[in-house]
């Protein structure tokens, strides 16, 4: 995630209120997101159009943020300069409420009976709730779970993607090909971000942070799971995106340097436009003593101090009811969030969608309650693991260390919820 250094701040807040950006127009409801690829963009005009003809009284001007998306709505929030309503993850949920800057919406779901929230999948609506409050809507969400080649596999006798953790380190083995002296197709590409490494932390019945909110990535479950994929990558079985001049594990595999990577849904768009000619399934991921994966929550949310929140909910109830799930049920860009758009979307007889879709019986939502450098130092000792092979349990050992000696782990809302 990139970051804003405070005298940019400044500048950007001083902009802001000189130019007067972000004027509302009484007549329109504004509406911002990140653009994450051309189909969802194209989905989110489609979004707009039907609602401006079902509410023609109500125009949407769409706003939508290209890069550093969190940094821009943040400072947008900071200066009430935001849109009414927002695309949010529930990652950021704890950070926004530690702000304050989020509207509730229980009185909307209240006082609106035929919205319908217990459609929603239970674990996706509790991911945009902190401190007994709802603070956004889930529109989609995507879990993780592994794409693997079938061409590449047919090749190396393998006919089923593996089903344990031996299974996946034995068919990297017989996937890994040498050619000219060098290896030239490795099993597995891992991204060595935390959230590819916590679906092997929790099937090893392991925590990043427990239920205390105390740090507990120095026990062995969670060191057991870090070195057998480093184990994997010793062994020249697996790779780091950067080992083959990839810019991330879906590039790797689009570009057929390995068999198997891990990446939700999402990936599908990457894949089809981009590597159209590389063939590719996705299975569900491997699993260890008890099966894990890890799920990605969108939706929407209306800042604390839009001027018309009544207007705003409008087009949020629009975007994340069954109409505006029905457009997402269209594309890969994610499951929709709703249990009857997807039994009315088939996506059980679909056999890509199918996988992400069941995962989420086990999956747990992408969302903890640290702050920003937590995560910034955990990422660090994880390159370190990966990058220049660094010891697991010394690693892990010095990392809550230096977290300890930093002061407080967690964001102010902890002390709220």
């Amino acid at each position: 995630m990139s970051r804003i250094a405070p005298f940019g701040w400044i500048v950007l807040v001083l902009a802001c209120f000189l130019s007067g950006c972000g004027r509302q127009d009484s007549d329109s409801v504004r509406l911002t997101g990140w653009i994450a690829s051309p189909v969802e963009e194209t989905l989110t005009r489609r979004f707009i159009d039907t609602f401006e003809q079902g509410h023609p009284d109500l125009p949407v001007r769409y706003e939508p943020i290209t890069a550093n998306y969190m940094d821009k709505l943040l400072l947008m929030l900071a200066t009430g300069t935001a849109p009414e309503v927002v695309m949010i993850e529930a990652f950021w949920i704890p950070l926004l409420v530690d702000y304050d800057v989020l509207l509730p919406l229980d009185r909307f779901l209240a006082q609106d009976p035929g919205f319908f929230p217990d459609d929603f999948e239970p674990v996706l609506l509790d991911a945009f709730r902190f401190g007994g409050a709802l603070y956004g809507l889930p529109k989609d969400y995507s879990t993780l779970a592994l794409y693997f080649n079938p061409a590449m596999f047919a090749a190396a006798g393998l006919g089923e993607a593996p089903r344990s953790w031996r299974e996946f380190a034995e068919h990297a083995r017989r996937l890994t090909r040498t050619g000219d002296g060098s290896i030239d197709q490795y099993g597995y590409c891992h991204a060595e971000d935390l959230e590819y490494l916590l679906p092997f932390v929790w099937q090893n019945r392991g925590e990043y942070i427990d239920a205390q909110g105390r740090a507990v990535f120095d026990q062995p479950a969670f060191a057991e799971a870090l070195e057998f994929l480093q184990r994997m990558k010793r062994g020249g079985i697996a790779v780091m995106p950067s080992d083959v001049g990839a810019a991330w594990n879906m590039d790797a595999f689009g570009r057929r340097r390995v068999a198997m990577a891990i990446s939700g849904l999402w990936s599908a768009n990457f894949m089809n436009e981009t590597y159209a000619h590389t063939p590719y399934r996705a299975a569900p991921l491997p699993v260890g003593k008890q099966a894990a994966s890890v799920a990605f929550a969108v939706g929407y949310a209306i800042p604390k101090r839009t001027a018309d929140p009544d207007k705003a909910w409008q087009l949020l109830r629009y975007l994340t009811g069954p109409e505006g799930g029905r457009i997402w049920a269209e594309s890969d860009v994610g499951l929709p969030a709703r249990r009857s758009v997807a039994r009315e979307a088939a996506i059980e007889r679909d056999p890509l969608k199918r996988v992400f879709m069941q995962s989420l019986a086990h999956a747990r939502i992408w969302r903890f309650r640290v702050n920003q450098r937590v995560l910034d130092e955990t990422q660090s000792a994880l390159q370190a693991v990966f990058l220049t092979g660094a010891e697991v349990r010394p690693t892990l050992k010095d990392l809550k260390r230096r977290l300890e000696r930093g002061g407080r782990l967690y964001t102010d809302a902890r002390r709220r919820e």
